[in-house]
């Protein structure tokens, strides 16, 4: 039987609209939505379900459960009142400005022009990139903690490039977006900066009624930005663990760029009472030498329009509409979105919740969601497909044996966190999530005070950790999110519940469809290797990198654009790897257990006329329909480790001699060529 474009791309190419406020439509997204519309029904008592207290709760359980609900609800409430929002205009703004921007000189005619190699401005410039970095801003650098590669179960210093506007560097060669941000940032600089009644405009600012002296200092911006933009590391090296971990003393990389004074910087970013006691690591000297040659010959008077501009682009979302509306526009154009909609705004406000109080959300959403067996039996897959890996290593003849090892210690170390953390807290337990988030403090009439408050406190919570040990039963995310991620220093695979739903997952599925599905998901992490790794078999690898540099996209001009088959060539692995083991492994529960007493493997009502192995790709196909906007795509091969949606599927597909035989596809079809790219 011959697989055409109907029986699984087909019908969902066909019926699917990109809704109108998207960039793309696809499984991840409609799952996405529905996980928003469930937060949404916890949050807003309007829309009549409210989160049952378990049977089961303690007093002190049932207090927590109401008091986090009432918390939640009360952020919830804060972002959709726009009346409070207007009263309480830009003032919010201006206050955070002045505290940011206390350590620079007025901004007058006789403010000083040279750049910061003075020992005065260097103080001028940390002190305001600090100020930034506690609420969770960056300028042209971040410092982050993270699990030291060398050592994996301890924290240290991260220090890595920041600071542009546009989604990546690429886009400063693009002169109609740059000419659009341009207009953005000067028009955000007068209705921010401006006194005037911005409220009371039924229109946005013109280009002729936006001031000169705002449209220069927006042009300073743009050209500082483009200048950080030239000397930005190529993604594919920013990804590279061995080429971004260079560990540093702070002499060292204060002798790379001396215009920051950098034991002040961390005094002032580091709680009291922690202090750095290793070697920090730098994403790129490089970088940050080039920076310092940039810094020497800029004013002070650009910086500071620089800084203003990371607070206002910011900060600026969680104003009144009239103040952040320009900024909507901008996101809009980027996506190639109508620059004219009004998204709704309760799904920013639920999108808000969950990266702010997403774990204490993710409490109600895994109470509904996440029920019954459906732990163990994503536990079960994961722990099949574990063993097929353990299994393949051996029999690969390319690899030497202290690869081979190495590669299964991996395996057989390696660590699962499914559904939600256990720890830090436990997202199962009302009285864990209340300690949690104790001092983060949330007011239902004061949205942006919630938004600062949330980022001070979730910036001091991070920095608290640094010289700690990792916490191995905290997920990164909170569980509703729609997504799997390999966490390679502590090698730890996550499954949120979010992704543990149909079409990908669910409890009751036949195993053809969860192995298809949640399984290749699980493989694709499980076979997520370092480029340390990748040296041992670069020609092998080099297929992968021919295969998918072909392939191409459209882009909003018309123009074919090739995906970097360099960039992308540890997912491509990965996305292939995945695919072929878990069929290997579905393969192998299903040729033990044909009847189906112990894997589940019955034919669903309409599907009889298909072979198991045909349901199993058909499953696999379906996780990857996809329709995008022209714009998304060249946001997605300019600045993303992912290749096209298209081309994730294709390309594996391509890899499959399985898919093949299921489907009678003859050796020379576009979906069988004759050479297959194989690493696992």
């Amino acid at each position: 039987m011959r697989l055409h474009r109907g029986m699984i791309g087909g019908g969902f190419m066909n019926k699917e609209e990109i809704p109108i406020d998207q960039a793309t439509t696809n499984y991840f997204d409609i799952l996405n939505n529905e996980n928003k519309e469930a937060i949404r029904a916890i949050l807003d008592p309007s829309q009549g379900k409210s989160p049952p207290i378990p049977a089961t709760a303690t007093k002190d359980e049932v207090d927590a459960f109401q008091a986090n609900l009432h918390k939640l609800q009360d952020f919830y409430s804060s972002c959709l009142d726009e009346d409070a929002l207007l009263k309480a205009g830009r003032q919010p703004l201006l206050d955070q400005l002045q505290i940011i921007l206390a350590s620079f000189p007025p901004l007058t005619a006789t403010t000083p022009t040279n750049g910061v190699d003075g020992i005065d401005n260097k103080t001028v410039l940390t002190k305001s990139l600090a100020q930034l970095l506690k609420q969770g801003l960056t300028g042209f650098i971040d410092i982050a903690v993270i699990a030291d590669l060398m050592e994996p179960l301890i924290h240290t210093l991260l220090l890595k490039e920041s600071g542009l506007g546009l989604p990546s560097k690429e886009y400063y060669k693009d002169v109609k977006t740059v000419k659009v941000y341009e207009g953005i940032i000067a028009q955000m600089f007068q209705i921010t900066l401006e006194d005037e009644d911005v409220a009371a405009r039924s229109e946005p600012l013109t280009d002729t009624e936006v001031k000169q002296e705002w449209k220069d200092a927006a042009r300073n911006v743009v050209e500082f930005e483009s200048q950080l933009a030239a000397i930005g590391t190529e993604l594919v090296d920013q990804y590279d663990p061995v080429k971004a971990n260079n560990p540093r003393t702070l002499f060292q990389i204060f002798d790379l760029a001396p215009s920051i004074y950098w034991p002040l910087l961390l005094a002032e970013i580091l709680p009291q009472g922690v202090a750095n006691a290793r070697p920090i690591v730098v994403q790129s000297p490089r970088y940050l030498a080039q920076l310092q040659v940039i810094l020497q010959i800029t004013s002070l008077r650009i910086l500071r329009h620089y800084i203003t501009w990371v607070a206002i682009k910011g900060l600026g979302p969680n104003l009144a509409l009239p103040y952040r509306q320009p900024l909507q526009v901008l996101d809009a154009v980027i996506a190639g979105i109508s620059p004219d909609l009004q998204p709704p705004r309760w799904k920013a406000c639920v999108t808000a919740v969950n990266t702010n109080l997403g774990d204490m959300a993710g409490h109600y959403f895994i109470q509904e969601f996440f029920k019954g067996n459906s732990r163990q039996s994503a536990i079960s897959i994961i722990d099949s497909l574990l063993q097929t890996y353990a299994e393949t290593f051996p029999t690969l003849p390319w690899l030497d044996e202290p690869t081979r090892a190495g590669a299964v210690q991996k395996v057989k170390a390696m660590q699962m966190l499914i559904g939600y953390s256990t720890d830090e807290p436990d997202v199962a337990s009302s009285t864990s999530l209340q300690s949690y988030y104790s001092n983060l403090i949330i007011s239902k009439s004061d949205y942006f005070g919630n938004q600062y408050r949330y980022g001070v406190w979730s910036k001091t919570l991070e920095k608290s950790t640094l010289n700690q040990p990792v916490n191995q039963k905290k997920m990164m995310v909170p569980p509703q999110t729609v997504d799997a991620f390999y966490y390679a220093p502590s090698n730890h695979i996550l499954f949120p519940a979010g992704i543990l739903q149909p079409p990908f997952f669910h409890v009751d599925n036949p195993e053809y469809l969860n192995y298809g599905g949640m399984g290749v998901a699980a493989g694709h992490e499980i076979g997520w290797w370092t480029n340390a790794t990748e040296e041992a078999f670069n020609d092998k690898a080099q297929c992968f990198v021919s295969q998918y540099g072909n392939f191409t996209i459209k882009g909003p001009d018309d123009k074919d654009y090739n995906v970097n088959g360099h960039l992308t060539l540890g997912e491509n692995i990965a996305d292939n790897g995945g695919l072929k083991q878990s069929y290997k492994t579905w393969q192998t529960r299903f040729q033990s257990d044909p009847s189906g007493v112990t894997y589940k493997n019955f034919k669903l009502p309409g599907l009889e006329k298909y072979t198991p192995d045909q349901l199993f790709f058909i499953s696999f196909g379906r996780v990857w329909c996809s329709k995008e906007r022209p714009e998304y795509l060249m946001q997605l091969i300019r600045g993303n480790a992912h290749p096209p949606w298209k081309w994730r599927a294709n390309g594996s597909i391509q890899n499959s001699r399985e898919f093949a035989q299921a489907f009678g596809c003859p050796v020379g079809v576009p979906m069988n060529p004759p050479q297959k790219c194989e690493v696992w």
